[in-house]
């Protein structure tokens, strides 16, 4: 072989070598555009369903709206009672601020709704003997002091002497626990 056999057969090597290479670079230059148009498509559904939701978010808090209000309304008197101890010693400020000779007490804690805005509530279960105008104006009283609670059962009948009144109740308290506890947990 001379020298012009060897530079044709090198030059040929050259070329085909140029054209793998070509070959190869167009190859993985159709695979990034593919990828590239898989990426837009999934950018733009991506765009359209977070377009979609924010609707769909906005239509819920108009509809909401008016509970959402009604829940920032009741909130502070739903959060008087972080806990049962709490609602214990709530409940028996005030029975000693009503002046009222308690018969018995008693507390349970009580799961309510679990997932819900109020999970468990203090049920308070009080007997009363005392004067009927001072034992009833303390249940009425106790609507103003803990709107949030909610007398489950009262049954009255006449007391141990004169004007006096037996009045057992029931009484369900909410418990909120506060949401920084919640997460440490």
């Amino acid at each position: 072989m001379n020298n012009k056999h060897l530079a044709c057969t090198v030059l040929g090597l050259c070329i085909a070598l140029l054209a793998y290479g070509t070959m190869t670079f167009h190859n993985k230059l159709k695979i990034a555009k593919d990828d590239e148009l898989t990426a837009q498509s999934a950018y733009d559904s991506a765009v359209f369903a977070r377009s979609t939701q924010q609707r769909a978010l906005i239509v819920l808090e108009k509809s909401t709206r008016g509970v959402r209000d009604y829940l920032s309304q009741w909130e502070p008197h739903l959060k008087q009672t972080r806990n049962p101890q709490f609602g214990e010693a709530l409940i028996n400020l005030r029975i000693k601020q009503g002046n009222i000779v308690t018969l018995s007490q008693s507390f349970e804690t009580v799961s309510f709704n679990k997932g819900g805005t109020i999970p468990r509530t203090l049920q308070a279960r009080l007997v009363f003997d005392d004067d009927y105008v001072k034992t009833l104006n303390w249940l009425a009283s106790l609507e103003g002091n803990m709107p949030a609670s909610r007398v489950s059962s009262c049954r009255l009948s006449k007391g141990e002497s004169g004007n006096d009144i037996k009045m057992e109740v029931t009484i369900d308290i909410p418990i909120l626990e506060e949401k920084d506890k919640k997460n440490k947990a």
